[in-house]
């Protein structure tokens, strides 16, 4: 499983992973640093965002506030002390379209092959912003090739892209978190496993069948017109889709979900996902327990566990 998601690790560029890797979502900037050279943890930071900052989205301007962002970046970029300026960076789920397309067989030509998976793509989206991009990662399984594709408006990218060029940082990479946790995976623990990646603003949910990458879902947290979603309201929205999910594969793929792994970044202070899905469900939820920098609280683990799984 790992060689293939490896070949995940980069959506929108073919541009190798630096040393140093970023995350920005709604409520925090995170960014660490790993030797490949001396094979350990460097720097690393997590700050928080306040609210208004980013708002994530697929169509809209994100960056609200540049200069606030800005600040966080340079302060986070002083504690990594890399010396050196290339980056690679995970965006919110929320500002890419993400699908798993399924295929008898590919055409080898390679125009071929991006004229059908666009064919595909306009069945499911058939309107589209002219400044669309889409960059796909193909997996063959049990005769059959799926293939991992990312869509994302040019205009969106570039918003991140000149956020940290005017912070002296070259971004060589852009992705998404949650397939980066199915790097932590090891052995066993791999073979059918789901995958649910929580921010304060949305889960995300990854199915790893027979070790390969075989579906994802996400879904926002949307808040009634008066007030934001409650953590018990988001806990029981996660533990549906979860539900919901596992029944799916079980139906479609015929196959049974060994375990599921989970990363919050909901503070404990709010609540427990996992004492909250125990009782509901016939198989086991875990956490992610990835080997990080030294010194890290596990609040912080949570969040630096994306960037562990795309550096390390």
């Amino acid at each position: 499983m790992i060689s293939a998601i490896n070949r995940l690790k980069d959506y929108l560029t073919e541009q190798p992973n630096p040393s140093a890797a970023f995350q920005i979502s709604r409520s925090y900037v995170s960014g660490i640093h790993f030797s490949r050279k001396e094979r350990r943890f460097g720097g690393h930071f997590v700050l928080p965002l306040p609210p208004g900052v980013l708002e994530p989205s697929f169509d809209r301007k994100n960056i609200l506030d540049g200069a606030t962002l800005e600040g966080k970046i340079r302060e986070g970029t002083r504690r990594l002390r890399t010396g050196e300026n290339a980056a690679s960076l995970l965006i919110p789920e929320s500002c890419l379209k993400v699908f798993v397309f399924s295929f008898d067989r590919l055409p080898a030509s390679v125009k071929e092959r991006e004229e059908l998976l666009r064919w595909r793509l306009n069945k499911v989206i058939p309107i589209k912003p002219p400044d669309t991009r889409i960059s796909y990662a193909i997996i063959k399984s049990d005769g059959q090739v799926k293939v991992f594709l990312a869509m994302a408006r040019s205009s969106v990218i570039k918003e991140y892209e000149q956020l940290y060029a005017r912070c002296g940082m070259k971004v060589r990479a852009v992705g998404i978190p949650a397939p980066n946790l199915a790097n932590l995976l090891k052995g066993d623990d791999a073979k059918n496993a789901l995958i649910v990646n929580v921010e304060a603003d949305s889960v995300s949910l990854l199915a790893v069948l027979d070790f390969e990458i075989s579906l994802y879902r996400f879904k926002p947290f949307l808040p009634d017109a008066l007030s934001s979603m409650l953590p018990a309201q988001k806990f029981e929205t996660i533990v549906n889709e979860v539900e919901n999910t596992v029944h799916f594969i079980e139906d479609r793929e015929k196959k049974k979900v060994d375990a599921v792994w989970v990363r919050s970044v909901i503070p404990k202070s709010e609540g427990d996902l996992l004492d909250s899905a125990k009782g509901r469900t016939a198989f086991p939820w875990k956490s992610f327990a990835p080997a990080g920098p030294p010194m890290v609280n596990a609040s912080d683990m949570e969040v630096l566990s994306p960037l562990i799984g795309q550096v390390s």
